[in-house]
């Protein structure tokens, strides 16, 4: 089920996505995966109670890097760009093999003006997307490493 749900995110089918997540929760009710991806589907009008939300999740699951990049995204999405950075940093520190959580780490590295360490971690983002799918455009991460190097 949590292949199928996240094959449901990535396309779009939110409520598909949630169920297969609720249905892995019901066999496993502490799979941080699963609470990761419902966390990521949560209604980002409500940012207060999804933070609080996450923050409880992590307390319970520390060692999920989903659940520490979620958070990094919802503090991304308010231009957070501090606290998103040390969320994408521990998701990161859990998980350094995930090209995604080296780019989105390498972003808010970006956002803050650390070019030299933003530029190290699209490096880093790059190599590792030769093994994985990634969600980022290697093209853009290219041109960008290019622009920020002296």
């Amino acid at each position: 089920h949590l292949g199928l749900a996240t094959a449901a995110a990535r396309g779009g089918d939110r409520a598909t996505a949630a169920r297969h997540y609720r249905r892995v929760l019901g066999l496993d009710p502490k799979n941080p995966s699963a609470v990761a991806g419902l966390a990521a589907l949560a209604d980002l009008t409500r940012p207060e109670g999804l933070e609080g939300q996450l923050r409880a999740d992590l307390s319970r699951y520390p060692q999920s890097p989903a659940l520490h990049f979620t958070l990094g995204n919802l503090y991304a999405s308010q231009s957070r760009w501090t606290e998103a950075q040390a969320a994408y940093f521990e998701a990161y520190r859990l998980d350094p093999e995930s090209a995604d959580l080296a780019y989105n780490l390498a972003v808010s590295l970006d956002q803050l003006g650390q070019s030299r360490l933003a530029a190290d971690f699209y490096q880093r983002a790059l190599a590792a997307s030769g093994r994985q799918a990634v969600q980022f455009d290697k093209g853009q991460v290219s041109r960008r490493i290019a622009e920020l190097k002296p």
